[in-house]
């Protein structure tokens, strides 16, 4: 009898055994990595303190100092009665006369609430995931860096004047950033063609502010950064008693400054031992102390910026016109901080049917402990 091993068929020779290349049995090669490339820096929060807040509206006070001036007295003066002309007035103590110098001024801005809500399903939560060891928690993590972004977004982005305003029926609190506080009443420290924004009246002395921020005189953006431009701010935060440290800058205005120390200033390109060509310039000593350049993608995004003043949208710009790379802002550190009415945390809802449901929530503010030592180079592009 024949054999009928390797027959395919009928009517043929046995042929070789074959192998298919839709294997049902082959595993499939999922890696265990989830890439994730957004950036997730906040380097304005980063670089600055940390304080507390106790209430919705977070205080705190300035003072300054007499222009220097005449306060020479004859020999053997009991007392000067002061006045208010120039510098010669003088505190009596145990006098009737008040003292007529400067008054320390209240400033204050509301806490704002962020929080983003995280919703799983059992079966999400049971099912092996690669990558991933429980989706909830996965999703916690995301939310939470996502909102520390939002919170830098709003405390510097290129021109984001949102006053800070308080809670109505639907409408939540809202802190005013850093360029809230660039104003033609607090600060002279502004160069470029759209003007300075003038801020909420939050130096009323009631603690409480009157109006939300309008817009400075409009111009394009059409301004290139300029070294003339970075020391005309540095000479004035200086005038007012300040002293900046940091420039941050979107990326584009970041590469601009590099290029300006070899085509402004004729610097020569530094090469290293190793044949390394360096052209970064990091920190920039200018006439009036160091700079340091920082970069911040934040202030380069291309999303809208949020127009929440008064006066509606500054000139001829819509409410929602796109101005990155449109400032860069001059400041020292040590005169910020966050205020924390509630830390980044988490919330357990609890479940909801057949879900888990969660929030991450946080509520903070921006303490500017005095404008005139910070500013801002508006109108580049």
């Amino acid at each position: 009898m024949a054999s009928t091993l390797g027959v395919r068929g009928t009517g043929g020779p046995a042929g070789p055994a074959r192998a298919t290349n839709k294997d049902v049995s082959e595993r499939e090669d999922l890696s265990n990595f989830i890439s994730m490339i957004t950036r997730d820096e906040t380097p304005f929060i980063s670089s600055i303190g940390k304080t507390k807040a106790t209430a919705i509206y977070h205080e705190w006070q300035t003072d300054a100092l007499e222009v220097p001036g005449d306060s020479v007295i004859p020999e053997g003066t009991d007392w000067l009665e002061p006045t208010s002309s120039g510098g010669t007035a003088t505190p009596t103590v145990g006098g009737k006369f008040a003292h007529t110098g400067p008054n320390r001024t209240r400033l204050g801005n509301y806490t704002q609430i962020n929080g983003k809500t995280i919703a799983v399903s059992g079966t999400r939560r049971a099912v092996d995931q690669a990558g991933i060891a429980d989706e909830y928690a996965y999703q916690l993590k995301k939310r939470g860096t996502e909102m520390r972004r939002d919170v830098e977004h709003d405390m510097v982005h290129s021109y984001n004047v949102s006053a800070a305003v308080a809670s109505q029926s639907n409408t939540a609190r809202k802190a005013g950033g850093y360029q809230s506080f660039i104003n033609d009443t607090d600060t002279v420290n502004y160069v470029g063609g759209w003007g300075a924004p003038v801020a909420a009246d939050i130096g009323n002395g009631k603690g409480k502010p009157r109006s939300a921020a309008t817009s400075g005189t409009a111009a394009p953006a059409t301004a290139a950064l300029s070294l003339t431009e970075i020391d005309s701010v540095m000479q004035s935060i200086y005038e007012e008693g300040g002293k900046a440290t940091k420039i941050m800058l979107s990326p584009k205005l970041r590469r601009d400054f590099s290029d300006l120390m070899v085509s402004d200033t004729g610097v020569r390109r530094n090469m290293d031992s190793d044949g390394k060509l360096r052209q970064s310039v990091d920190v920039y000593m200018s006439d009036f102390g160091d700079l340091m350049v920082v970069p911040n993608y934040i202030m380069g995004l291309t999303n809208a910026v949020q127009f929440t003043n008064s006066a509606g949208s500054p000139g001829n710009l819509a409410a929602t016109t796109n101005v990155a790379n449109f400032a860069a802002i001059l400041y020292d550190p040590m005169w910020f901080a966050t205020a924390y009415l509630r830390p980044l945390q988490e919330v357990d809802v609890g479940q909801k049917g057949d879900s888990t449901v969660g929030m991450m929530v946080e509520e903070c503010t921006l303490e500017v402990r005095n404008p005139k030592g910070c500013g801002a180079i508006y109108g580049l592009a």
